[in-house]
């Protein structure tokens, strides 16, 4: 299927090229998302008339993802359930990621957050890469922390007995953390 970009789309082309895609990822994606339209001499017509609207509706966009790119902070801290060996019960998602950031004041969707690794399944430090822009790129340091004290060596529980009390969770948690030393 022959397209028309009306942006830069990131490993397709930039404004106004016309690109060979897969019919599918034209007409269920880039059709109804407005990034591209069917190349027809029509179509070319109107595109080569519109071009430099096009283009200052890129470059406001690529301005303000920018200014958000400026906004990020440099680490976020996540606190996660975490099993003997450090391993999370669970995962820290893109989706959860997005939520960090938008309890932040910065709007970032889902679909901006980069990990190609897949989510975090680790207590530690992860960079984590954000596309708000084909061209603007940033990185963001998760630290996963863990919740609870259940299987943690004895120097790092020392470390977060007062943050779990301050969750409203730290009661159910008692209640499986006290067998769970007596029976090794």
């Amino acid at each position: 299927m022959e397209l028309i970009l009306l942006e830069k789309i990131q490993n397709l082309g930039d404004l106004g090229d016309i690109v060979n895609v897969k019919s599918g990822y034209g007409r269920n994606y880039l059709i109804p998302q407005g990034k591209a339209m069917p190349a027809s001499a029509d179509a070319k017509e109107e595109v080569e008339a519109r071009r430099r609207e096009l283009a200052k509706l890129d470059s406001e966009r690529r301005e303000a993802a920018e200014a958000k790119a400026a906004l990020l902070p440099d680490r976020l801290t996540v606190k996660r359930l975490v099993a003997e060996e450090g391993k999370l019960f669970g995962s820290v998602s893109p989706v959860d990621i997005a939520e960090l950031l938008q309890a932040a004041d910065i709007a970032v969707q889902r679909s901006e957050v980069s990990m190609p690794e897949g989510p975090i399944k680790t207590t530690g430090e992860h960079s984590v890469a954000l596309i708000l822009h084909p061209e603007v790129h940033a990185s963001v340091l998760i630290v996963v922390e863990p919740e609870n004290e259940v299987a943690n060596s004895p120097e790092m529980t020392g470390a977060v007995d007062g943050e779990s009390e301050e969750d409203g969770v730290s009661g159910e948690q008692e209640e499986t953390e006290d067998p769970a030393p007596d029976s090794h």
